[in-house]
């Protein structure tokens, strides 16, 4: 009797990002005074990424801004909106600005520029 082999190893949604978009991604957080963390391995609505980016003020636990990557674009959403696709991090990183808020906390969410 032959057994054939079935993999039920699927691809992830989300892929890693290179060395440099990490490095250009934290630097871009560091100049703001944003917290960067890199969620390895994170599955979000059943949907699995190598690797998630988080970003959010320092002074709060809830994510501002979460980041990654897929075979065809870079995606940033923030907590309440949908998805932006962009071709780099670079690109993703220009359209990404601070929304005007309360002089008490200068960072409450993010939002991007048209």
């Amino acid at each position: 009797m032959h057994l054939r082999h079935v993999s039920l190893v699927t691809s992830p949604y989300g892929l890693a990002f290179s060395i440099e978009e990490l490095i250009l991604v934290r630097s871009w957080a560091e100049q703001r005074d944003l917290r960067l963390t890199v969620a390895l391995d994170h599955v979000v609505d059943g949907a699995e990424f190598e690797e998630m980016l988080i970003i959010a003020p320092r002074n709060r636990q809830r994510r501002t801004l979460s980041l990654w990557r897929t075979n065809a674009a870079v995606f940033a959403q923030t907590p309440t909106g949908r998805p932006r696709s962009f071709a780099t991090v670079k690109e993703m990183l220009e359209a990404i600005r601070p929304a005007p808020t309360r002089r008490k906390s200068w960072f409450s969410r993010i939002g991007f520029s048209q």
